[in-house]
């Protein structure tokens, strides 16, 4: 894989740097745009919660997502993405 060259700390620094991102993430995630976690053991509680399913999510998309190679990418954001996203341009440009 792509860590092969790397062992001791630099190896540990990236596993930790791994285990942050799916702690620290979710959390900020909930708080910008979930609503946070609220007042009282209420909103804590509704707030875990919450932190559970964006976890939930995250590690679902992150283990069925097959790798796919530069061309599969490329045939995917150039014949799909892209004219959707000139859809957008034009649609925003006309005001909808």
């Amino acid at each position: 894989g792509v860590f092969v060259e790397y062992s001791g700390p630099p190896l540990a620094l990236i596993h930790l740097t791994r285990a942050m991102l799916l702690a620290i993430l979710p959390a900020t995630l909930v708080t910008v745009f979930w609503g946070g976690f609220g007042n009282g053991p209420l909103g804590l509680v509704l707030g875990v919660v919450k932190l559970v399913v964006i976890v939930a999510i995250m590690v679902v998309i992150r283990n069925t997502n097959p790798r796919l190679r530069i061309d599969q990418a490329l045939k995917f954001f150039w014949f799909l993405l892209a004219p959707v996203a000139m859809v957008a341009v034009v649609l925003a440009m006309a005001g909808y």
